[in-house]
């Protein structure tokens, strides 16, 4: 019969390695793989493998679909899953699932501790479950036997996925109309083709996570500006807003903003957000409640609590007022204002434990710090002091916004350019590997692939320092900059995106530039946030699609960059307000690029402004004096 995918995903199973012994039962035999089918499967496993390499993340889910239509035509068996395992609560949710004709559809999602505990065990220690016949299974697989008896599975095969060395999935095929034998050389490319869709899979969970990371990031960035432009009146309504957009975004149900009253451990909640049907958030008088955690806090350490219990044990009075408040995990950031500890950003789950994963770190304590900027900016209007100081501060805390956001725009290429090398490693890595296990490993081959892997290894990890380096706070720091370098630095950011939208960007410089004296980050932020409104403008565009960028000195010791594009151009009246602070003509924009820009471009002593570009389009031009001194 022809496969076909079934309408609801087949039940992850999982089953026991059968013992050399069961290979050869006298009585039921199942039939013998040939040698004929072992070798289809070797070509599968090669065309598969072929597959993945520098698939988009994107393509990935429908790619595996492919290969499980593929494995079970080729294996003649019933079904083949891909599953998600949860260790912490041994859920497990299958993914991906294709069924043969005549096979009714199974459970999606189910609890791998409650009806497989086993099987759940082999799996977290790497081993591999197979049963040839239910009878094979050992005495402690008594419940993994009943589950699979009343779904009627007969033969199955399961082999672990493991990631980062944890369990982070299965690979699974399984027989519910007839017995099978599974011998070991198919168990072995079984394996390896369980590692191809991991390798696939962990590349598409890491763009998951840098997507929901850049995405909390943005939505730091929005909240900041609101906080910015609200008006005194109304700051405690702009706050329940943030917050409730917090909570959503981390799928958290409450959210509360703690304030510390002295150079002490105590905090009281000052402002606070619950989600609907969740008793109110935990309000705490005294810092008894939560000694430990305070003390923590207190001491500019943040607390992540995936789960109660990782609490130490001298942690015990705060594991059980969390408990009686209803809290299962915790996370607590804390707000810092010139090196000194003034409160905290709390995030609580109350329905299920949370992981608050590493890359939303980053993000969190971006967003403490917006609260904690506000509480200083709030100090600062209230004693009238350091006024020059904290417009300073502001516009470096906006100008480090904006290079965030900058970024965010950037993600689509940026993933584009991760995907090539992460996939160009994942080839040489796999063609060492089989190069290695062969019967007369050609050791020389093997070195060069993985000389090849370290050199992708290495473009990768650029390209992450490149962007790393454009979202990391810092002070202005003046020094020498060759500024044809930092420009070029700049195109080569934007090249992928701009190939990607059918953009030709062209820079020319003149020869013998001199140094400017700038920050190069400043700098570089200008240059990038200029190319991204021109790409912006030449998609709204109807005409040619060029960037064209000049360097040149002038004949007032200073250094002229020119951006020029071909897009739709600034409206009559508006190449002023454009730099207006807040004014922007995007719907997504935060209205404060061009405004820091010209900031940024004024205290390095030189001028930013726009201008029509001949034949259509705009030209923004800025000016760095070649002795330029930062402030």
């Amino acid at each position: 019969m022809a496969p076909r995918r079934s309408d609801a995903p087949a039940l992850w199973t999982a089953a026991p390695l059968a013992p050399k012994a069961l290979e050869a039962q006298v009585h039921g035999q199942p039939p013998p793989v040939s040698v004929h089918d072992l070798l289809r499967f070797e070509r599968l496993l090669s065309d598969l493998s072929a597959s993945f390499i520098a698939l988009p993340s994107q393509e990935i889910d429908s790619a595996i679909d492919d290969g499980l239509a593929r494995i079970v035509s080729t294996l003649g068996i019933d079904r083949s899953t891909l599953s998600r395992v949860f260790s912490l609560s041994g859920r497990l949710q299958v993914t991906h699932s294709f069924s043969a004709e005549g096979v009714g559809p199974a459970l999606t999602n189910v609890s791998a501790r409650e009806f497989a505990p086993w099987s759940l065990r082999m799996m977290m220690a790497d081993r591999p479950v197979v049963f040839e016949r239910l009878d094979d299974l050992p005495p402690d697989a008594r419940v993994d036997k009943e589950t699979w008896r009343s779904i009627g599975l007969k033969s199955h095969v399961t082999m672990p996925i493991i990631v980062a060395g944890e369990l982070h999935g299965a690979l699974s095929f399984g027989c519910v109309r007839a017995e099978r034998s599974w011998p070991d050389d198919l168990l072995s490319r079984m394996r390896l083709l369980a590692n191809v869709f991991g390798s696939a899979l962990a590349r598409k969970h890491t763009q998951e996570q840098l997507d929901h990371a850049i995405g909390f990031e943005r939505l730091a960035s929005g909240i900041l500006a609101s906080l910015v432009l609200v008006e005194p009146d109304q700051a405690e309504l702009a706050i329940g807003v943030g917050l409730r957009q917090i909570g959503q975004f981390m799928e958290a149900e409450r959210v509360d903003i703690w304030d510390r009253t002295a150079a002490d451990t105590l905090f009281h909640p000052v402002q606070r957000w619950h989600a609907d049907g969740i008793a109110p958030p935990l309000v705490l008088d005294d810092a008894a409640d939560l000694p430990w955690i305070m003390r923590r806090l207190a001491a500019g350490n943040s607390v992540r609590l995936p789960r109660l219990s990782e609490l130490p044990s001298e942690a015990e009075s705060d594991r059980l007022e969390l408990q009686a408040a209803g809290v299962r995990s915790m996370l607590m950031v804390p707000i810092s204002v010139s090196g000194t500890v003034t409160g905290a950003l709390s995030m609580a789950s109350t329905r299920q434990e949370h992981e608050w994963p590493d890359a939303l770190m980053p993000g969190v304590s971006l967003l403490a710090e917006v609260f904690g900027s506000l509480h200083a900016r709030t100090t600062a209007e209230r004693r009238k002091l350091a006024a020059e100081v904290e417009a300073a501060h502001w516009r470096e805390r906006l100008a480090h916004l904006v290079r965030v956001h900058t970024a965010g725009e950037m993600s689509v290429a940026l993933a584009h350019e991760m995907t090539q090398p992460l996939g160009a490693i994942e080839n040489y890595a796999l063609a060492a590997r089989r190069r290695a296990s062969a019967f007369e490993p050609d050791l020389a081959r093997v070195l060069e692939l993985l000389d090849k892997v370290i050199g992708q290894a290495t473009r990768a990890g650029q390209v992450v320092t490149r962007m790393r380096g454009m979202v990391q706070r810092h002070e202005l720091e003046a020094k020498p900059v060759h500024i044809e370098r930092a420009i070029g630095e700049c195109v080569g950011m934007v090249k992928m995106d701009c190939d990607l939208r059918e953009i030709d960007i062209r820079l020319s410089a003149d020869s013998g530039l001199p140094p400017v004296t700038a920050d190069e980050i400043h700098l570089q932020q200008v240059v990038l946030n200029l190319l991204r409104n021109a790409m912006e403008a030449i998609e709204h565009g109807d005409g040619a699609r060029v960037i064209s960028i000049s360097v040149m000195p002038t004949q007032r010791d200073e250094i002229q960059v020119e951006v020029a594009d071909t897009g739709s151009g600034i409206a009559e009246g508006d190449l002023e307000r454009i730099f207006e602070s807040f004014y922007s003509t995007k719907a997504s924009g935060l209205g404060v690029g061009l405004a820091i820009c010209r900031k940024l471009i004024e205290a390095h002593g030189g001028r930013l402004w726009a201008s029509h570009r001949p034949g259509g389009g705009a030209r923004f031009q800025f000016t760095i004096p070649t002795g330029a001194q930062g402030d």
